[in-house]
């Protein structure tokens, strides 16, 4: 009787180990199907080797993003970043009531809006803390920093003087609008190094014409700032353009 109870026992015990190893499985799988189907991947894909250029180019700085949303990009790379740069904080620049009313070329009658509308992408500034956090959770809250309102009344000097910016190395720009694009490159331009990246989300929307939405913002803001110099790096999905600065204005 001893002997059958103790392969009982075993069995239970294969069993359960059994068991783990396929929950083990199940989540692996669960992450892989995330990561490599989502909508977001190819946001998440030039991430990554944003992180590795990054370490390599040993570039110190904040990461910033200008349109948040939800925090599904931003909680991404807080998640990536916060371990490889332990000075760097998490900046997040949103009206957090979706897009503005589209005002001037980005209200223009060919009809090229890419389908943006006002009050698109609204989230609240507490669902998208919720967010980033369930994506970073080892970040240290005290590191990430929200900046509600729109950007061409937020994005001053005075403003980055109280938040104590002094660098950034990575910039996300999704503004949709080419209204909204310029005050967040205005004020970008101080803070950048040889070597920061910007990335566009939205370069080729707009049926991917050079004189709206974020690539007229960027031309106009390179015309007038010609000591700045940027060089291509990655292009990603069919939306999305990213460039390192080779040269900044010396008068900082």
């Amino acid at each position: 009787m001893s002997q059958l109870l103790a392969r009982i026992k075993n069995f239970l015990r294969e069993d359960n180990d059994l068991h783990e190893e396929v929950q083990v499985l199940r989540s692996r799988i669960d992450y892989l199907e995330h990561r490599l189907i989502n909508y977001y991947r190819n946001r998440w894909d030039v991430l990554d080797c944003v992180a590795d250029y990054l370490v390599n180019a040993e570039l110190l700085g904040d990461y910033a993003e200008f349109g948040v949303y939800k925090g599904t990009t931003f909680g991404y790379a807080a998640n990536l970043f916060h371990s490889l740069f332990r000075q760097m904080r998490f900046l997040a620049f949103d009206s957090f009531e979706g897009l503005p009313e589209p005002q001037g070329i980005d209200k223009s009658p060919e009809g090229f809006s890419s389908g943006f509308f006002q009050g698109q992408f609204a989230a609240t500034e507490e669902e998208f803390c919720r967010h980033v956090m369930a994506a970073a959770p080892h970040l240290s809250p005290e590191r990430l920093v929200t900046i509600k309102g729109w950007f061409d009344k937020v994005l001053t000097p005075e403003y980055a003087n109280k938040i104590n910016l002094q660098h950034l190395a990575c910039v996300w720009i999704d503004c949709d609008f080419y209204e909204s694009t310029v005050p967040v490159l205005q004020f970008i331009t101080p803070y950048l190094s040889v070597g920061s990246v910007i990335l566009f989300d939205d370069w080729r929307c707009y049926r991917n014409l050079a004189n709206f939405g974020e690539q007229r913002a960027c031309r106009e803001w390179l015309e007038n700032n010609p000591q700045l110099v940027l060089n291509e790096f990655i292009s990603f999905g069919f939306h999305g353009m990213s460039f390192t600065v080779a040269s900044v204005p010396e008068v900082r």
